[in-house]
């Protein structure tokens, strides 16, 4: 992870737990961005708390290469080695379900909180939507939300200059064949938690078409969220269901390239489908065995607290010592140097280098008196989002549900979606060369569920066996391929011959 990952020797002896040096280690699907401010957010805190000022931490980040699905399978495979510990402290990121489900399972360390930081906190819900573990087992540290993040300049290039995204089943329009990105859901937890809530929204069977339907349009699958959202930033892609926080940062880059002259007008877009946006907490907890409990709670204290929080969603305030030199290279006006030391003593969570785009699991940080819009680097406020909602219209994220199939879930779309793509794009082809009224019979059939939502459920107990679950693999891919190229022959057969 370039300067952000440390390795350590850790050399046995005695002495002050706050004086020699002390190791943290995480597993996260978190960016660089907001591992840097941590780490420099959470020392600053820690040395102004009793017992802990001459505390020297030190950061581990394990990465294996992967999202919070590829986390979540590694974490297994330790605990399976060795039940009692997989010597990581924390892990850090990724939807609720994944934490219900490490609960569940034991794999989490209880993890109380002062009165004080739950009443900075507010409520555990909010409108029904669940934002820390009742038991204190799991926090929500962020708030994520979900969106469609689409590229003005691309939809000019396709001739759909006057059209815009509005709700989820625009994702699905045949204009957008080959310019759509997508993502792998058994790579990306935040990629699995957009085909969920479409699922969720839409029901299993409409559901199920709209991702097939986005699967024939999508141009292929990257193996990370951020690769989704890059896409359409680059150019590559018209349009991506996203989170909120990889579109409203590629954004706030543009608009400070438009200000700075080096681009002539913004063309990124985040459209949040009304009455089909999700709400779901990005959580954090300590693991079973955590080798460092005490430094890692104190942790999970600061990321919870006002001052943690104002890393996520402030814009960057740089030290004195920083902001004393502006771009070119001449030293700032005095009174700005008093206007950057007085924000920073206002605001002593701000980051210090990075904008990190990210909502506020604490409604207070929404508050336009205490934190004006010039100093939040996100202007939208999910809290009041929610409320606005038509009871009717609320939907509600089951993480429950989720959680129940989350494996079998992106086994099928991996086998139906992914691993078939080039069959799928193939018969959409084929079948878009027909008139639309010599072709709704082949569409039905092409985009008609995989299987029952039942049967899915049925099928859990067999993909949980190594073996059964390569062999179902295989099957539905043989069964996608069979669907897929049956339906192009019968489209090619309907074609008028030349």
């Amino acid at each position: 992870m370039g300067w952000f990952a440390v390795t350590l020797l850790l050399c046995g002896g005695c002495g002050d737990q706050t004086t020699a040096p002390q190791v943290l280690v995480f597993i996260s699907p978190h960016r660089d961005e907001i591992r840097y401010e941590a780490e420099h957010g959470f020392r600053r805190w820690l040395g102004q708390q009793p017992g802990w000022e001459q505390a020297d931490v030190q950061f581990v980040w394990r990465d294996i290469g992967g999202g919070t699905s590829q986390i979540i399978r590694y974490l297994d495979a330790q605990y399976q080695v060795n039940p009692a510990s997989c010597g990581i402290d924390i892990f850090w990121g990724g939807g609720t379900d994944v934490y219900i489900d490490l609960k569940r399972k034991g794999l989490l360390e209880h993890c109380p909180l002062s009165e004080d930081v739950l009443a900075f906190l507010g409520p555990g819900d909010v409108m029904g939507i669940e934002l820390r573990d009742p038991d204190g087992y799991w926090y929500g540290s962020m708030l994520t939300t979900l969106g469609i993040f689409y590229h003005e300049g691309v939809l000019q290039r396709l001739g759909i200059h006057d059209w815009q995204p509005r709700r989820w089943w625009d994702l699905t329009d045949e204009r957008l064949a080959g310019h759509i990105s997508a993502g792998d859901p058994r790579m990306s937890g935040s990629v699995h938690l957009l085909y969920e809530w479409l699922l969720q929204v839409y029901g299993w069977d409409r559901g199920m078409e709209l991702l097939l339907r986005l699967a024939a349009n999508a141009r292929a699958f990257a193996r990370s969220s951020d690769s989704v959202s890059r896409d359409v930033v680059l150019g590559k892609a018209a349009c991506a269901g996203t989170l909120d926080f990889f579109a409203l940062t590629a954004m706030a880059r543009e608009h400070e390239q438009v200000r700075r002259g080096w681009a002539k007008e913004t063309q990124l877009r985040l459209v949040f489908p009304p009455g089909e946006t999700i709400l779901n907490p990005d959580s954090i907890a300590i693991l079973k065995g955590a080798p460092h409990y005490e430094l890692a709670r104190m942790f999970v204290i600061w990321c919870l607290s006002e001052v943690g929080q104002q890393t996520w969603m402030l814009e960057p305030l740089p030290e004195q010592s920083e902001s004393a030199i502006d771009s070119e290279g001449t030293h700032a006006a005095s009174s700005s140097h008093r206007d950057s030391h007085h924000l920073r003593r206002r605001f002593p969570g701000a980051p210090r280098r990075y904008r990190i785009c990210r909502l506020s699991i604490a409604e207070k940080l929404y508050d336009p008196e205490r934190y004006p819009l010039e100093v939040r680097s996100v202007h939208i406020n999910p809290f009041e989002m929610v409320r606005r909602t038509e009871p009717g219209n609320l939907r509600r994220y089951d993480n429950r549900l989720a959680e129940s199939r989350r494996r079998a879930l992106d086994d099928l779309l991996g086998a139906w979606m992914l691993d078939t793509h080039a069959d799928l794009r193939a018969a959409w082809d084929a079948v878009r060369r027909l008139p639309k009224t010599q072709r709704a019979d082949l569409e039905e059939q092409l985009f008609s569920p995989p299987c029952a939502e039942d049967t899915l459920m049925q099928l859990r107990s067999q993909l949980s066996d190594p073996r059964q679950r390569l062999m179902l693999i295989a099957d539905w891919i043989r069964q996608a391929q069979r669907r897929y190229r049956t339906i192009r022959g019968m489209a090619q057969e309907r074609l008028p011959s030349s």
